[in-house]
């Protein structure tokens, strides 16, 4: 199988998919009855914050992944965008390595009064996490962290080797379900996507604007504060 993917400013790319997934669970009716097995859900904060940039993304079960289920919250992370020009978080002081504990990293700004980063969570589909694995640039054959960093394994089981971002696997704060599951939790165990090696503050890609001013749009519609929006967003993606 193949799918259609778009690498950031990259044009269109088809990489091969491999699956031992049936025909009938790929598309049919079953697919959207389906449930993901993960313990996690993923935290977007970037152009992903869209529910029509996932839709468009999840290609495996799209009815699932794209569909937002809470606004959740990272306190004492902060936003930016750095010098690969989209967005990326910085993890609180003490959870830091490399060049995100450096000089360059204090820069920073506080984001909002809240000093956190807000972010839609999404019920994943692991084969549609794999997709955006892709997406991210996530290096596949990254060595497997060796517990010297100050996190953990369990918080950040591989290095980001040649990759653009790395995943990580920390706690958020619920802020509003969306979807409530049968059990609501106020805290939940979340997937973030983060550039650990490039924190510098930078302006956005030309092309990266529009797909944030609707990512923006939508976000706010699902609940991510106005207000937090201006002071920690606005300062890096101009309106349009």
């Amino acid at each position: 199988m193949h799918i259609n993917i778009g690498l950031g400013p990259k044009s269109e790319t088809v990489l091969p998919v491999s699956t031992n997934t049936d025909a009938d669970t790929l598309h049919g009716s079953t697919r959207a009855e389906t449930k993901a097995d993960s313990k996690h859900l993923y935290f977007a904060y970037g152009s992903n914050l869209s529910p029509t940039q996932m839709e468009h993304r999840c290609t495996f079960n799209p009815t699932l992944s794209a569909k937002p289920v809470a606004i959740a919250l990272l306190p004492k992370w902060r936003w930016l965008i750095c010098e690969a020009g989209y967005a990326n978080v910085l993890p609180p002081e003490g959870m830091r390595i490399g060049p995100q504990d450096s000089e360059l990293a204090q820069k920073v700004p506080i984001s909002g009064a809240e000093d956190a980063v807000y972010g839609v969570l999404y019920e994943m589909d692991p084969r549609d996490e794999q997709i955006l694995d892709v997406y991210e640039g996530v290096d596949p054959c990254a060595d497997e962290t060796d517990g010297s960093a100050p996190v953990g394994p369990a918080v950040r089981p591989r290095n980001q080797g040649e990759g653009s971002y790395n995943k990580w696997y920390v706690s958020a704060p619920v802020v509003q379900w969306l979807q409530p599951p049968p059990e609501p939790r106020d805290e939940v165990s979340v997937l973030v996507y983060v550039d650990e090696e490039r924190v510098c503050l930078a302006p956005p890609k030309f092309e990266y604007i529009a797909r944030m001013n609707r990512a923006i749009r939508e976000a706010e519609g699902l609940g991510v504060p106005a207000h937090w929006i201006r002071k920690a967003m606005r300062r890096f993606i101009p309106d349009q």
